[in-house]
């Protein structure tokens, strides 16, 4: 098994879907795999992004998300079920340093997400890789219609739908795996630049807009109900 910083689901038990929440997807041009494509989007989704997209966005918000203490000992659940919010240090001027401050301040933490198998370089590379999709995400949140009720009814049945399953997929990655993979491929150790050139060529793989699409529907479900 092989660590990951992006999402490529193999072997996830999917619930069957129902034969009117099938026929909304393809209606409403969900990608067939929209359940892996909106786990990648909210795996690591915090109540802070979340905000960004809505500033009225509620703590029992319903996005299931990786357990930020994943690897606490005293933690029994890989996937919470609403995105909580992130604290993050105020030490620096900018937003950028501090949230290198706050990923620097869990390594070797007892709740540290990641455990030992993520290189330090790799963790800032996926938080800012993260936060790069939720801003290509909002652009069309921002230009989408509101999906219609009976879809969103399907969409945010993430037990039913499969996507929190996918979700917990990465967490089990997370917590077992001892390499790091991106799209079902080893990464080299990101050293120099041409290792960098490999990360760059399969990060920019996650920029497809149907899985653009398919994350902005999902959040505009969970969150353009909100006023």
């Amino acid at each position: 098994m092989k660590a990951v910083i992006g999402v490529v689901l193999l072997g996830v038990v999917l619930p069957a879907l129902s034969k009117e929440c099938a026929q909304l997807y393809e209606e409403n041009g969900l990608s067939p795999n929209f359940n892996e494509t909106i786990a990648h989007a909210i795996h690591s989704l915090t109540l802070n992004e979340l905000r960004k997209f809505n500033p009225l966005a509620e703590e029992l918000n319903g996005v299931p998300v990786v357990n930020p203490r994943l690897n606490d000992p005293t933690e029994t659940e890989r996937v919470i079920p609403h995105a909580p919010e992130e604290p993050i240090n105020k030490n620096f001027v900018s937003e950028a340093m501090n949230i290198i401050d706050s990923v620097m301040s869990q390594v070797g933490q007892s709740g540290d997400q990641f455990g030992t198998n993520w290189p330090i370089v790799a963790r800032i590379v996926h938080k800012f890789h993260m936060k790069d999709t939720w801003a290509k995400i909002k652009e069309e949140f921002d230009l989408m219609k509101q999906p219609a009720k009976d879809l969103c009814v399907c969409l945010k049945d993430t037990k039913e739908n499969g996507i929190f399953q996918a979700v917990d997929w990465v967490a089990r990655q997370y917590r077992t795996a001892p390499l790091l993979t991106l799209l079902n491929k080893p990464l080299p150790k990101l050293k120099d630049a041409k290792s960098w050139e490999v990360w760059r060529a399969r990060l920019v793989q996650y920029y497809d807009s149907q899985a653009i699409t398919d994350a902005a529907t999902y959040l505009s479900c969970v969150l353009n109900h909100i006023s």
